[in-house]
């Protein structure tokens, strides 16, 4: 489930847990506002579930981490994204320390990307080896 958004990723799980999570996590897409709004009895009735049981369980799963950790993914991501555009809004208008933390924000994002590349480069250079590899 790498490298994908948790829409994509989650179409590729069961519509009743799919359906959970995106009702836990208030996930909106042109078709689900109704089971959004549902009440737990609602969405057990429209699932054909009698209990949350099942989900609670799949809560535990490596599958549930990792459409969790996706989604937390995403969220950050858009939480930095509007904390940078604050800071660099005060950064403009010459607040001292939004400017010291735009600069840092800036070296921290670079070093971010520098080390990214490396893991990428790595995993191209690993991935031609297993490719030259011959049974």
């Amino acid at each position: 489930m790498k490298n994908q958004g948790i829409h994509k990723a989650l179409e590729k799980v069961d519509w009743r847990k799919r359906s959970y999570f995106m009702r836990k996590f208030q996930i909106r897409t042109a078709k689900n506002a109704h089971i959004l709004a549902m009440s737990d009895e609602e969405f057990l009735k429209w699932a054909d579930r009698q209990t949350f049981t099942t989900f609670h369980n799949w809560e535990q799963t490596d599958e549930y981490f990792e459409l969790y950790m996706l989604y937390m993914k995403g969220k950050m991501q858009r939480d930095l994204e509007a904390i940078y555009d604050v800071v660099s809004e005060k950064a403009k208008q010459g607040d001292e320390k939004a400017v010291r933390l735009f600069l840092q924000l800036h070296k921290d994002m670079n070093q971010l990307q520098k080390s990214m590349n490396r893991t990428q480069t790595k995993q191209e250079e690993v991935q031609e080896d297993e490719d030259d590899l011959v049974l």
